[in-house]
């Protein structure tokens, strides 16, 4: 079971400006070494709200660490991932976007573009009350929970003509969700 953040160190994840020794200490809680392109990986995640593919990731740190492998950014980002420290969001085959807000709560994917944004608190408050609801009601037990609504940003929006056919509206829909 991985250790939940103290409050200040939580604090300071939702500021975006942790230390390097505030990075360090959550990982080794989490039992992941804190090595430097761990703690640059971690922060950079810990830095956005954008949810970037692990490619942006790579390019982001790499100007740091010359011999910093792809390779070795997907290795840690799924060794994060699997100690809760950061959520992986699989988009589609063999694509998959992160998130250093490793709390439970619900996206909007933008179909044309395909960003990624979090709902806000609210919506979240509203999408764990449904967790609640169901929890009575499924035989079984609910250990998490993935919730995304797909549709247009409002700079996509603004941008797409739609035609009157519903057709064509659930097909470009589905095309883009392949992109994503």
């Amino acid at each position: 079971m991985t250790k939940k953040p103290d409050s200040d160190q939580g604090r300071q994840a939702k500021e975006g400006h942790m230390s390097r020794t505030v990075i360090s200490n959550m990982l080794r809680d989490a039992r992941i070494r804190p090595t430097p392109q761990r703690v640059a990986i971690y922060r950079m995640l810990k830095g956005t709200t954008s949810h970037p593919k692990a490619e942006v990731i790579y390019e982001a740190v790499k100007g740091d660490f010359p011999s910093l492998s792809l390779n070795t950014v997907y290795d840690t980002l799924q060794t994060f991932a699997e100690s809760g420290l950061i959520r992986k969001l699989a988009m589609k085959e063999n694509v998959s976007r992160y998130d250093g807000n490793a709390a439970p709560h619900g996206h909007f994917v933008c179909v044309r573009c395909g960003r990624v944004e979090d709902l806000r608190p609210s919506v979240d408050r509203e999408l764990e009350r449904i967790n609640l609801l169901l929890k009575d009601r499924i035989d079984g037990r609910i250990i998490d929970s993935d919730y995304r609504f797909y549709g247009y940003c409002a700079e996509c929006e603004n941008e797409t003509t739609w035609s009157d056919s519903k057709e064509d509206r659930r097909r470009h829909c589905s095309d883009h969700l392949n992109d994503t």
